[in-house]
């Protein structure tokens, strides 16, 4: 993987990081729950991964790089829906607080 795209994918793990403190931020000012989460992940579907899965097709950078930056994704994604449970924005199912 090149330099450039080294921090190009650092600033896009910035913008990550940036839009779960908003959606954080938001849930706790106007409320929030699953859907944030959802909403959350769906960004990244359809903002991110499409312009990191073209530096890979153009050679950019490798399978491997992909996983990795996908895992920190799926970590955000967990991150903010743990965030919002201890907020108390989302309700667990009496069987998930029980397992």
């Amino acid at each position: 993987m090149t330099e450039d795209v080294r921090r190009e994918l650092e600033d896009l793990k910035a913008i990550v990081v940036a839009w779960k403190e908003s959606y954080i931020k938001l849930a706790r000012e106007n409320g929030g729950g699953e859907f944030l989460v959802e909403e959350y992940s769906s960004e990244i579907d359809e903002l991110v991964f499409p312009y990191v899965y073209k530096m890979v097709k153009l050679g950019g950078m490798e399978i491997e790089d992909l996983m990795v930056f996908s895992r920190f994704c799926y970590r955000q994604v967990l991150e903010l829906r743990e965030a919002l449970i201890d907020m108390g924005a989302i309700l667990l199912e009496k069987e998930e607080c029980d397992a």
